[in-house]
């Protein structure tokens, strides 16, 4: 009897053990894949980069090594949300496995972005072959949340041993070549070059010294004047400066992108916005006539969960009142958001934040999100306001901006125009009834102590010129025709 109990033990001390082994596989292989696509992650795809490398040196053939990165893919979530972005995702995967031979490895790193392993190829022409069909796989739409989506690539490629000897150094320059096809408009590839190994380097430098400006004090907010119709100051847009000590001033179009695609977005967006508020906290007591504060809200802050706590804590800590702050978001952004997904546009339109749509026109929605969203104000794109005098009528913007302005005051909503240079835009402006002006013609961005100054000698002139009590409403000193003071201003973004 002990004798069948001590087998009966046995069995199971080996039934155990085998189960361990398997879950323990299991966890092994759940680590080396990437959770959404299935697909080989950055682990696996460097061991079997280095497996490759070490046959290659064997047999003397080329290694290629890709870094594909979907375009513009930020835009595939505003249109149909993360749950429809991730859709489209799969597919990508599935859509490249079936381009590549058995022998190849495509891998996720997260995101939008995938890594290629090509071995045992026979030379540099043979991994641009593969890479040109990789492309030709994006050329037909993916089908997403009921409609077809068309997506694009840039992609980078390099080749072992010409390129590169061990594998972080063959992705690095992958990488390189890849932001040189995105530099160049994307949906192509480019190969790697030593010219590209440099602007990789730059790239990073400038990302890490991203990363310190924020607790190095080097950013800074400039504030961008806007005005009624009439000359009085409506407010202003806030805007974010970088001057680096070395690098100098570092232009807007060049580190906010980078911010958003690493996420630095989130705490530089957080404390623009609590700099801002208690700047313009500290105005409201100089002004004659409350101001209004705008402040752009990035795809990436709409997408954080606790995004309208922040706006609170903001208002809270400078106490700002809610109807003196604006968030601008871009049409893009909001228009494709679910029901869930816009919960805090109704949370801070009901404690009396206005809600702004950036860029009005320049998307590709129906009109019926304007009734849907608890939206104040529309900003009608510098990009109309520029063209409202062209000569040819079909190049003119004239009928587009008085549709727009027209349907916004029907829907009782205000409208500011952006990207005012010119007296003949801004009597034009006047004449289609719109209601605020913003524009390099009356006030380009200013740090705050210069636009406090404006703010001083705009509420003295009006008090010495004796036009009206100190205690009325700041009107920009400009004179325009028929006897009206008034001033406009430009946004730069």
């Amino acid at each position: 009897m002990r004798e069948i109990q001590r087998l009966d033990m046995a069995g199971r001390l080996r039934l155990a053990e085998a189960r361990v082994a398997e879950l323990e596989a299991k966890l092994s292989e759940a680590t080396q894949l990437d959770g959404l696509t299935g697909l080989p992650n950055q682990h696996r795809f460097t061991d079997r980069l280095h497996q490759a490398l070490i046959q290659a040196q064997r047999q003397g053939c080329a290694v290629g090594v890709f870094v594909l990165d979907l375009d513009r893919f930020k835009r595939v979530n505003e249109l149909l949300g993360h749950s429809g972005g991730d859709d489209v995702l799969c597919q990508v995967a599935r859509r490249l496995e079936s381009t590549l031979r058995q022998g190849d490895t495509l891998a996720c790193m997260g995101g939008d972005r995938f890594l290629i392993l090509l071995p045992e190829l026979k030379d540099s022409y043979s991994a641009t072959k593969v890479g040109q069909k990789l492309l030709e796989a994006f050329r037909s739409p993916f089908r997403a949340g009921g409609r077809g989506l068309q997506v694009s690539a840039s992609l980078g490629i390099c080749v072992h041993p010409d390129d590169g000897m061990d594998a972080s150094t063959l992705q690095a320059h992958a990488e390189s070549a890849m932001y040189r096809a995105k530099e160049r408009g994307g949906n192509r590839m480019e190969c790697f070059t030593s010219t590209l190994n440099a602007v990789s380097l730059e790239r990073q430098e400038l990302e890490q010294c991203l990363r310190d400006a924020l607790a190095n004090g080097e950013l800074q907010m400039y504030y961008q004047p806007q005005f009624h119709m009439d000359g009085r100051l409506a407010g202003a847009e806030a805007l974010i400066r970088w001057n680096h000590p070395l690098l100098g001033a570092v232009p807007p179009v060049k580190f906010i992108p980078l911010a958003e695609e690493n996420r630095l977005i989130l705490p530089i967006g957080e404390w623009a916005l609590r700099e801002s508020c208690k700047q313009m906290a500290k105005w409201q007591a100089l002004a004659p006539s409350p101001l209004l504060l705008a402040v752009n809200v990035s795809a990436l802050q709409f997408a954080n969960g606790d995004w309208d706590a922040c706006v609170v804590r903001a208002l809270v800590e400078s106490g700002l009142k809610p109807e003196s702050l604006e968030l601008e978001l871009t049409e893009s952004l909001v228009m494709r958001q679910g029901r869930e997904d816009i919960l805090p546009l109704h949370r801070l339109r009901e404690i009396g934040t206005r809600i702004a749509i950036d860029d009005f026109g320049t998307g590709y929605s129906s009109l019926g999100y304007l009734q849907r969203l608890p939206i104040t104000t529309l900003k009608i794109d510098q990009s109309f306001t520029a063209a409202l005098l062209a000569e040819k009528p079909d190049i003119s913007s004239e009928h587009i901006v008085r549709a727009v302005i027209q349907l916004a005051h029907n829907l009782n909503l205000q409208v500011v125009a952006e990207g005012v240079e010119t007296e003949g835009q801004r009597d034009m402006l006047e004449l289609l009834g719109c209601d605020v002006l913003q524009g390099f013609l009356l006030g380009r961005p200013l740090p705050a102590d210069a636009f406090e100054s404006l703010l001083e000698s705009m509420a003295a002139k009006a008090f010495l010129e004796g036009d009206r009590p100190l205690g009325d409403e700041v009107t920009a000193p400009l004179p325009v025709r028929r006897g009206v003071d008034r001033k406009s201003k430009t946004r730069t973004a």
